[in-house]
């Protein structure tokens, strides 16, 4: 996650390269102190950047108006963005790409460019600068405390020159209204509704069905079964990692739903992640298979927790 998006304050030196010539044509920005690089141009100058050789290495990108915003990623960038100019959804906002890669001799790998997709986008839309047009919503990876601490750096360097090559969409301008603060609230106790217990763990299944739990790995989930499928329960845990003897077709499921984007991160937790969605499968133990990564994950139990808390 982006912690701060402010400018750094340390002194820094960007270098701007204009191959082409022209001040708005395709432009390199890069700092000798860092492995990130930028690529800008119009979208229209498309052909001509292709045909130089250039963006052939994994890395994210931006293509905007400065009103609506799509962030991508790719292994091979001008392919990618080629793909755009011909989408009607993209091309009716296509005006200006601007291309995170690492410098000549540097390239990124796949992860790197994930998750800075994952990182731009969020950061674009907690600027509130543009509206943010999304496919499905770009998955967190799982980073290593060493791998996560030089993402922080690349991200860092890449927030900063894109904002010098003109993409200023990651950061509120100095017009963005601030946020309204919320009025304080009046006692919610004197109205009586409002004095009335809570209901903890009621659920949300059909009265009657029997509820299942799964432990494997420390993560867990419950279901239920929904006529001829067995439905597993928004909130529960699918670990990340995949073991070895699982089959395609599950290896195949378990990618699906990383990139449908229904599986949020666990705060503090690198193993496992949360289904934000409800999802359906023709048997448990496909489910299990899924949710685990495993072949032989364990067998769904009857929840054994049924009773229902009332809190004052």
């Amino acid at each position: 996650m982006i912690k701060d998006l402010h400018l750094p304050v340390t002194p820094s030196t960007t270098i701007i390269h204009r191959p082409f010539g022209g001040v708005t044509a395709y432009r390199c920005l890069s700092d000798r102190a860092s492995r990130v690089c930028v690529h800008a141009f119009p979208m229209k100058d498309l052909p001509q950047v292709s045909a130089a050789g250039l963006l052939g290495t994994a890395g994210a990108y931006v293509i905007t108006d400065h009103r609506t915003a799509y962030v991508g990623e790719s292994g091979r960038p001008i392919r990618r963005l080629g793909e755009h100019a011909c989408d009607p959804g993209k091309s009716a906002f296509a005006r200006e790409a601007f291309v995170v890669t690492g410098v000549d001799g540097c390239a990124f790998d796949k992860g790197v460019a994930v998750d800075l997709q994952f990182r731009l986008t969020r950061a674009a839309i907690d600027a509130s600068v543009v509206a943010v047009s999304k496919g499905a919503s770009p998955v967190e990876p799982v980073l290593t405390a060493a791998d996560r601490a030089t993402h922080d750096r690349i991200v860092d360097d890449a927030l900063r020159l894109l904002n010098d090559a003109g993409c200023r969409i990651f950061q509120p301008g100095p017009g963005t209204p601030p946020e309204a603060e919320e009025p304080v609230p009046t006692d919610e106790g004197s109205d009586p509704a409002d004095s009335g217990p809570m209901e903890i763990d009621v659920g949300t299944v059909p009265a009657g069905t029997e509820v299942y739990e799964l432990t494997y790995d420390d993560a867990w989930a419950r279901g239920y079964w929904s006529g001829s499928h067995f439905v597993v329960a928004a909130g529960s845990e699918m670990r990340t990692t995949t073991n070895g003897s699982v089959n395609q077709i599950t290896r195949t499921r378990r990618e699906d739903l990383f990139r449908a984007g229904v599986l949020s991160a666990i705060p503090g937790v690198s193993g496992r992640r949360r289904l934000m969605v409800a999802i359906a499968f023709s048997t448990q133990s496909i489910a299990a298979k899924v949710l685990c990564g495993a072949h032989t994950a364990g067998r769904w139990t009857p929840l054994k927790s049924k009773s229902v808390w009332l809190a004052a």
